[in-house]
């Protein structure tokens, strides 16, 4: 996992997160630079984690084979099924998404969102679990917020092979 997500795991919490950020923005101010934050939220972040990418992280991460191989068992071996009008109807396979409720989901998918992470010089990237922050320091407010919709653009880049993934 990346050293910036916050939540999910022992000494990583909600509380731990703001005064990261906090500190970090004041630091960024001592040398009388403008700082500005973009806060993000991976919608249905949970919902979407799809199970081969996963593996494929986890498998380049070093975990061993078969603990890889639980964990795709664990998302891909799952069923829904519907109840209409207190008719049950056909059990579904489920392809996509970590069970929300499940002690193991956030973990997860803090792995699964790991390699959305780079560096920013003279900023911050951090996130609680799906909401991202995006944190910049220049000398001119309207010179961070190009510079936040360019690492926008970037974030957005990184996570388009997990969305081309998950359409087909």
């Amino acid at each position: 996992m990346h050293p910036n997500q916050w939540g999910s795991l022992p000494g990583l919490s909600t509380y731990d997160g703001c005064l990261t950020l906090t500190n970090d923005v004041k630091t960024l101010q001592r040398p009388c630079l403008k700082v500005c934050s973009l806060f993000l939220d991976i919608k249905a972040g949970f919902d979407n984690v799809d199970n081969n990418t996963l593996a494929r992280i986890l498998r380049e991460g070093g975990i061993p084979p078969d603990l890889v191989s639980r964990v795709s068992s664990f998302l891909g071996e799952r069923s829904c099924t519907l109840i209409l009008q207190g008719a049950p109807g056909t059990p579904a396979p489920v392809n996509v998404g970590a069970p929300q409720g499940s002690p193991i989901s956030p973990l997860l998918f803090l792995l699964y969102v790991a390699p959305l992470y780079f560096g920013i010089p003279r900023g911050l990237m951090i996130s609680y679990v799906d909401d991202f922050a995006l944190t910049v320091a220049s000398l001119s407010y309207r010179g961070n917020i190009c510079w936040l919709q360019d690492l926008f653009d970037r974030l957005e880049r990184k996570a388009s092979p997990f969305q081309s993934r998950k359409q087909n």
